[in-house]
């Protein structure tokens, strides 16, 4: 039996791939020039999608003052989130492996 596989739209992919540069630029941002020469997309896509990203998912935010860019505080708290709970696992695994480990 052959494993299926399948094909992220464009979109979808340059969508995560801007997340992925504005990752590790949560204080200062990128400007968009640096954004659109990392993705290698036209200036033009920046100021099209960026501020329609920001107003639909709140996944990117204009760093206040200035016309730079970084991920937003919805998609920083997700993050959080799953921080959190593998924490939150990592803790009980080793809870419970420190009763398994104790000899008889």
């Amino acid at each position: 039996m052959t494993e299926k596989t399948y094909t992220l739209a464009a979109p979808i992919r340059k969508t995560c791939d801007l997340l992925r540069l504005l990752a590790g630029h949560e204080v200062l941002g990128l400007a968009p020039g640096e954004i659109a020469k990392g993705l290698g997309v036209p200036p033009s896509w920046v100021s099209q999608n960026l501020p329609a990203l920001e107003a639909e998912t709140g996944f990117v935010e204009r760093v206040e003052g200035t016309n730079r860019w970084r991920l937003g505080v919805p998609l920083v708290r997700i993050a959080t989130t799953v921080a959190t709970n593998l924490n939150a696992a990592k803790r009980q695994l080793d809870d419970i492996s420190a009763r398994y480990s104790v000899p008889l």
